[in-house]
């Protein structure tokens, strides 16, 4: 009789215990406080990484500054990470769910050049940015973020960009549903052939 109760109570604690993983795997990892303003994403660095890039804008003068030429300016790597249920979703159906979130964090280029070693690296972390789709919080189903103060120092919450900032370049140029599928061959390997 004793080890059927405790079968039955292992089973019991192994039931919660799964039913609070499924429960935390479909919560949203965006949290806001009010109706827009995004709290810093955490634990990001566990999500999944869907692509890094170096330089790469659709601005003329990314940075607003000439470069002498010349000079070798890579810019900032762009390292982009998605959260584990949007990235699920969008393997099974070749779309974005509500709640998705994507992070960008943003790092220096550092070069070496030394005798057997030359190239470019990831220096210092810079910037932290996000998107969220959340058609019932903004009209445009997607809203744009910046965890970086004005004295350049990371904020724990941020306000919306306004939409010509980040969201119009997204919904002109993107290949899906305003991300940038095209330069993430993480997301192009596992969308859904059609």
């Amino acid at each position: 009789m004793k080890r059927v109760a405790r079968a039955l109570c292992l089973a019991l604690v192994a039931a919660f215990a799964c039913a609070g993983w499924f429960r935390a795997e479909g919560t949203s990892p965006a949290r806001f406080e009010g109706k827009e303003t995004l709290l810093r994403p955490e634990g990001y660095r566990e999500w999944i990484f869907v692509g890094s890039s170096l330089g790469l804008s659709y601005k003329e003068n990314p940075d607003g500054a000439e470069k002498p030429s010349g000079t070798a300016d890579l810019g900032l790597y762009h390292n982009v990470y998605i959260n584990p249920s949007s990235y699920k979703a969008f393997a099974s159906t070749g779309k974005f769910p509500e709640s998705t979130i994507l992070v960008l964090e943003l790092a220096s280029a550092g070069v070496k050049k030394e005798p057997r070693l030359q190239g470019s690296y990831q220096n210092e972390f810079v910037a932290l940015e996000a998107t969220v789709k959340d058609s019932k919080r903004f009209a445009e189903g997607w809203a744009y973020y910046s965890f970086e103060g004005l004295d350049g120092k990371p904020l724990s919450k941020a306000q919306p960009f306004p939409k010509n900032r980040c969201w119009s370049c997204h919904d002109q140029k993107a290949a899906t549903d305003n991300v940038f599928t095209q330069f993430y061959p993480v997301l192009r390997a596992v969308a859904p052939k059609r």
